[in-house]
C-alpha cells in the first residue's frame, strides 16, 4: 500500500473548502485562485487514492470517505497547532536575566518571581542583586534582559514607583547630638548611604560609618538596637524603629525612584515586566 504524503497546506485547503461552503469561497478565504484550490483538492485525493467530493448537479458534496477524513484532517491541523504552540512557548526565552538593586530584593519580589516560574516553567530565570550604577552598566553591556534599580534622577527606563527617604533610628530615640554621628548603611555605592553622607556634609555634621552590610534585616537590627541611625525609604520603618527629625541645618533628603528597564519583547519578559509594574515595588 502506497504511503500518502499529505501536506498541511492540502489539509487546510480541504477543511476550508468544506467549512466555507465551496471552492469559490475557499479561494477567497485562502487568497488563492479557484483553479489552485481545485488542483490542491485533486492532489490530496490522489495522495489518499480516494474521492473526497462527488458532483451533484452544480454542487460538490463530500463523499462518505470525505466526511470521515474531515474529522481526521481537523484533528491533524489542531494537533499541529498545539505542537507549534508548545514549542513556541518553550522557546520564548531560554533564559531571562534580571538584575535587582539590593534594597528591592526583599518584600514581595521573591513571591512574584515564584509566580513567574510557575507560569513559565521552561524559562530559566536568573536573578542577581547589586547596586544601581553597576546594574545599569551591565545592562547597557547586555548582561541583563531586565533590571530594577533605585535612582534619584533617572535618565532612562520607566519609573514604576517612588518613595521618600527618611532618617531612621531606634524607636523612642531622638536625633543624636554626638559627633561624629554614627551611621549604618549598605556597603558600596548605595543611593541611601550617599544621600545620608551628602546631607550631613552639607550641614557640616561629622559622621562615621560604624555598621556596613548588604542585608536589610541585619541593617535594621543594628538600628533597632540603637547602634546607629540610617537612611532608608519611609516604608522600611517597622516595629522597634522610628523616623527621626534631623536639625534644621540638615538638607531635606531626596525622593528615590524604582526604575524598570526591559530590553526584550518575548511573552515571558513582558509578563514579568507587567507584573513588576502592577506589584508596586517599594524600596526598603
Amino acid at each position: 500500500m502506497k504511503q500518502a504524503n499529505v501536506s498541511t497546506e492540502l489539509l487546510q485547503t480541504f477543511v476550508t473548502v468544506v467549512e466555507s461552503g465551496g471552492f469559490i469561497r475557499a479561494a477567497q478565504h485562502l487568497y488563492k485562485t479557484q483553479s489552485t484550490v481545485s488542483q490542491q483538492i485533486r492532489k490530496l485525493e490522489t495522495e489518499l487514492d480516494t474521492n473526497l467530493f462527488a458532483t451533484s448537479g452544480r454542487r460538490r458534496l463530500l463523499t462518505p470517505a470525505g466526511e470521515q477524513f474531515l474529522g481526521y484532517a481537523k484533528r491533524w491541523l489542531a494537533l499541529q497547532d498545539e505542537a507549534l504552540f508548545a514549542l513556541a512557548k518553550n522557546s520564548l526565552a531560554a533564559e531571562i536575566r534580571l538584575g535587582v538593586s539590593h534594597s528591592l530584593s526583599e518584600g514581595v519580589l521573591p513571591e512574584l518571581l515564584a509566580q513567574f516560574s510557575r507560569a513559565y516553567p521552561h524559562v530559566n530565570l536568573v536573578v542577581e542583586t547589586g547596586y544601581g550604577n553597576e546594574l545599569i552598566q551591565r545592562y547597557d553591556s547586555g548582561d541583563y534582559d531586565l533590571i530594577l534599580t533605585l535612582e534619584r534622577e533617572p535618565l532612562a527606563g520607566k519609573v514604576i514607583g517612588t518613595a521618600a527617604m527618611v532618617w531612621i533610628g531606634k524607636a523612642g530615640s531622638e536625633w543624636s547630638g554626638l559627633h561624629p554621628l554614627r551611621l549604618a548603611g549598605y556597603q558600596g555605592a548605595c543611593e541611601f548611604r550617599q544621600a545620608a553622607t551628602h546631607a550631613l556634609d552639607q550641614a557640616g555634621i561629622p559622621w562615621q560609618i560604624v555598621y556596613s552590610t548588604n542585608s536589610l534585616a541585619a541593617l535594621m537590627a543594628a538600628v533597632r538596637a540603637g547602634l546607629a541611625v540610617t537612611v532608608r525609604a519611609d516604608c522600611a520603618v517597622s516595629a522597634g524603629l522610628a523616623i527621626l527629625a534631623p536639625p534644621p541645618s540638615v538638607p531635606e533628603l531626596p525622593t528615590i525612584s524604582v526604575v524598570l528597564r526591559n530590553r526584550t519583547l518575548s511573552e515571558a519578559s513582558e509578563w514579568l515586566a507587567e507584573a513588576l509594574q502592577k506589584t508596586g515595588l517599594q524600596a526598603a
